[in-house]
Parts: C-alpha cells; sequence; structure tokens
C-alpha cells in the first residue's frame, strides 16, 4: 500500500469518545486514522488506552468498509503487548514514535515478527543531522517495501527549539521548513514516502491551503490531520487539476518524444515520468479538480 492512499490521516487518542465513529466512517472524509496511544495519553491513562483497543479491536475485524486504522504504541513494550492481540490483523499499519539512530533497531526487530507496514516518526535531533538521517535510511532500505511512510513529529522537533508553529505562516516559512526539506531529500530519493507534519491551527483554513501547495511540490502526498475540519480541505489539495493530468498522460505515453511543448511549459519524460506517475496516482486516488478544456477524455 502506497502512502498516498492515506490521504489526510486524522489523528485520533485512543481514549477519545469519538474513536468508535472515526472508525466506523460515520464521516467520510476519515479515510485513516492514527489510534495514539502515546503522546496524546496521560501516563496514568496508559493501562485503560491499551484496555480499550484490546476491546474495541474484534469490534473492528469484521469491518466491510470504514477508513484505514494504525496504531501509534508509546514504546517497543507497548507494542510487543500490542501484537500478541488476536485481531491485531485488522490493523493497517503502526506508527512508530520517536525513532533514533539509537533506538531504531528495536523497534525494527519487533516489527520482524509481523507483516504489517510501519511508519517511523522522526522527532528528534535527527531531524537536523544528515549523517544520523542518513544512516536511518540505510537502516531501512531492507524494509522498504513495508515502510509506508517516514512521518514527521513536528510539534516535538519544535519543542527542541522551545517554539511553536505559527498560525499565520506556513511551516515552510519556519524552522521546521529545513526539517522537512533535509528528511524529504534524504528519503524520497530512496523510495520512502514521507508524510507532511501536523498544522495544529485548525481553524486557520487559508494558512494550511498554502502549506498543502508547499506540501505536494516537496513531494510529501499524506499529512496528518489534528481535526476533522481540515480533511476536505486536505483531499482536495491533492487532487491534480486536469491539465497536470494531461502534461502526465502525455509524459508517460509510448513513443512520447525526448521533449516537447504542451500548455506553455516544456515536457521531458526523462526528468518529469516520477512526477508524471505521482500526478496519475493521485488523479487515481483522489480524482481530478478542474476542467480539461483541451481534451475532456484524459479526466475519466
Amino acid at each position: 500500500m502506497k502512502a498516498i492512499e492515506l490521504g489526510a490521516t486524522l489523528y485520533v487518542p485512543a481514549l477519545s469518545p469519538k474513536l468508535e465513529d472515526c472508525v466506523a466512517g460515520v464521516d467520510p472524509n476519515v479515510r485513516s486514522i492514527i489510534v495514539c496511544l502515546e503522546d496524546s495519553i496521560r501516563d496514568d491513562e496508559v493501562d485503560e488506552a491499551e484496555r480499550r483497543l484490546a476491546r474495541m479491536l474484534p469490534t473492528w475485524e469484521n469491518r466491510s468498509s470504514g477508513p484505514m486504522v494504525c496504531v501509534r504504541p508509546r514504546d517497543v513494550q507497548m507494542l510487543e503487548r500490542i501484537l500478541k492481540i488476536p485481531e491485531i490483523g485488522c490493523i493497517t499499519a503502526f506508527v512508530l514514535p520517536k525513532v533514533t539512530v539509537e533506538n531504531l533497531s528495536g523497534w525494527l526487530r519487533v516489527m520482524s515478527d509481523t507483516d504489517h507496514s510501519f511508519m517511523p516518526t522522526i522527532e528528534g535531533m535527527e531531524a537536523f543531522d544528515l549523517a544520523a538521517l542518513s544512516r536511518m535510511r540505510d537502516s531501512l532500505s531492507a524494509h522498504v517495501e513495508r515502510v509506508m511512510a517516514i512521518r514527521i513529529g513536528g510539534n516535538d522537533i519544535l519543542n527542541l527549539l522551545g517554539v511553536r508553529r505559527s498560525r499565520t505562516r506556513t511551516a515552510y516559512e519556519g524552522p521546521l521548513g529545513a526539517a522537512i526539506r533535509l528528511i524529504a531529500s534524504v528519503f524520497l530519493p530512496s523510495g520512502m514516502d514521507v508524510a507532511a507534519p501536523v498544522f495544529e491551527h485548525f481553524a486557520a483554513c487559508e494558512v494550511l491551503i498554502a502549506e498543502m501547495e508547499l506540501d505536494i511540490e516537496h513531494g510529501l502526498l499524506t499529512k496528518t490531520a489534528i481535526h476533522p475540519v481540515q480533511l476536505a480541505i486536505m483531499h482536495e489539495a491533492y487532487r491534480p487539476m486536469a491539465i497536470e493530468v494531461s502534461e502526465a498522460r502525455a509524459i508517460l505515453a509510448q513513443g512520447a518524444a525526448g521533449v516537447f511543448g504542451l500548455h506553455g511549459s516544456m515536457c521531458e519524460p526523462a526528468t518529469h515520468r516520477r512526477w508524471a506517475e505521482s500526478i496519475i496516482e493521485r488523479a487515481r486516488v483522489h480524482g481530478v479538480s478542474g476542467h480539461a478544456s483541451d481534451n475532456q477524455s484524459l479526466v475519466a
């Protein structure tokens, strides 16, 4: 499964009263969720959160519809316990929190006992350390088919600096932008998708729209949502324009020229192929925005 299929992933604490409705697909905009047993759960609530997950898993096992469900355990020991729950097979993937160079091998050891996909989360000093990120990439390369995405823990990264996301500017205009660019530059060329960090100011919709454009420009095609109001905005952003689909299909066409012009832009299959494949995949998963006045069949 590709990360693009996650779309906007809603972050839901394991003890949230809305968790059952989210998993049941009451809101059609909820396509994937992360059930969190980590930072969103107080220390004195951990046992209760685990018990609730164990109680709910049997009710999720036979679902015929609804969102993909991922689980974010608190630590390696919790993951080991969760994997012993008989109905754990209904979970799409595990989100591994606070992964570092030092503890990655421990996470991978536990994941070797299951076929589940997983998403390591980078949210420590490694986010600013090219050498550390490169070592993590090399360790994960043997598992690339199971790494659904590399997630970026934006708030934890900013906490290292003692700052918080601005409600008026995108992540790329602040200190988090450097970390996003570095992580993307290390993992994307190696075939591992990267998930964009959460934008916590859910009332600032215009800023979210601007940030989504920059996420996509940087190759980040899935993003954590902190509030349901963000979901429709995010999914609309992932819909490519009809003109992009037209160009992508021309680039991928058998017998396409080495370079050609289309819609006032240069198209070069040798260098634009991965972009074109991504556009077609986004259109397949999310649909197409806009209108192709030159060839309506291209968006069918």
